[in-house]
């Protein structure tokens, strides 16, 4: 079944518009997921995993969930769904950044929205460990690269690859 190519652009517009900072997993699976059924939690889980590795946002997964629905029309309209709506309003909130930049509330805003974007991360991590953990070895291996990214400077790329080669030879 292929999703009809409007919908696809509709939903993914409405995704970008909520997804704060590129990352509302929990509605993103919401809607992929249970009410569209357009892909499973583990696609959803690869797709942001692909994500992570391929040069660009993160949420280039978008890109993948709509392929996933509508073949090639529906990763374009999935892609220009995302990110259209919210480059334009990212600009026109750019413009209006730099024009109310000397209000003395401007930083206290920007201070408020911060733990916003904590919630929303965290949110997306449990959203991620549902779909991609389901044995001890991957907890452990889930756990080792938050350790390494979090407390030493290792590249990113050098722990992506690291836990793929030992998930393979584990079997994940």
């Amino acid at each position: 079944m292929t999703a009809d190519p409007l919908d696809i652009l509709l939903t993914f517009a409405r995704l970008g518009l909520v997804s704060f900072g590129g990352a509302n997993l929990p509605e993103i699976e919401r809607v992929l997921v249970e009410q569209k059924g357009w892909i499973t939690p583990q696609l959803l889980a690869n797709g942001f995993a692909l994500g992570q590795v391929m040069p660009g946002p993160n949420m280039l997964a978008m890109t993948h969930y709509g392929f996933a629905a509508g073949g090639w029309l529906g990763a374009f309209a999935a892609t220009l769904g995302f990110y259209g709506p919210t480059a334009l309003l990212s600009a026109a909130a750019m413009t209006a950044w730099q024009r109310l930049s000397r209000w003395r509330w401007l930083p206290s805003l920007r201070s408020a929205l911060l733990p916003f974007g904590a919630g929303v991360l965290l949110a997306g991590v449990l959203v991620l460990a549902r779909g991609s953990i389901h044995s001890p070895a991957g907890a452990l291996i889930a756990a080792a690269s938050f350790a390494l990214l979090w407390r030493t400077r290792v590249n990113a790329a050098l722990i992506v690859v690291g836990a793929a080669v030992l998930g393979a030879v584990l079997g994940l």
